[in-house]
C-alpha cells in the first residue's frame, strides 16, 4: 500500500507542473483602437494593442501595446458572446471612452465590467452615452 501512495504521489508530483500549463491557456487577438480610451484608471493612447486572455481560473485580458507597455484588466461578468464576432467594446460619454467588454476569439462568452466599474473610471460623466465595439483578429 506504501509503495502505490508513493508511486501516487510521483506521478502528481512529475505531471502537475504539465497540467498547471494546460490551465494557463492564453487566447490572444489584435485591436486597432482609433481613441484614447480609460482601462483601470489608465488612460491609453489610441493606437494598435495585443489583447491576451490568460485563464487562471477567471480569465483575466492584458493589454500591451507596441512599446510594450501592459495592463491587466479582471473583467469578472460573463454573457454570451458570438466567437465570430470577437471584438473589444468601450463605453463613451461625450469624448471619453471606456473599455466595457471584450469578447475574444473562438469564444462563445463575453466578458465585461459592471456599470459601477465603467462609471467609477469615467471622470466626467455628461453628454451621450454610447457603445462603440472594435473589431478584433486574431493572432
Amino acid at each position: 500500500m506504501k509503495r502505490i501512495l508513493t508511486s501516487l504521489l510521483m506521478a502528481v508530483g512529475i505531471t502537475g507542473p504539465f497540467v498547471a500549463h494546460l490551465a494557463a491557456q492564453t487566447n490572444t487577438a489584435v485591436a486597432d483602437i482609433p481613441f484614447a480610451f480609460v482601462i483601470s484608471n489608465h488612460t491609453m493612447p489610441a493606437g494598435e494593442y495585443r489583447v491576451s486572455e490568460l485563464r487562471y481560473g477567471n480569465p483575466v485580458f492584458v493589454f500591451s501595446d507596441a512599446r510594450g507597455h501592459s495592463i491587466i484588466v479582471p473583467l469578472t461578468h460573463s454573457e454570451r458572446g458570438n466567437p465570430e464576432k470577437p471584438s473589444v467594446t468601450f463605453a463613451c460619454y461625450g469624448k471619453e471612452c471606456v473599455l466595457a467588454k471584450v469578447t475574444p476569439p473562438n469564444s462563445q462568452t463575453a466578458y465585461a465590467l459592471s456599470q459601477e466599474a465603467i462609471e467609477k473610471n469615467l471622470p466626467h460623466r455628461l453628454g451621450m452615452a454610447s457603445m462603440i465595439a472594435i473589431k478584433v483578429s486574431a493572432r
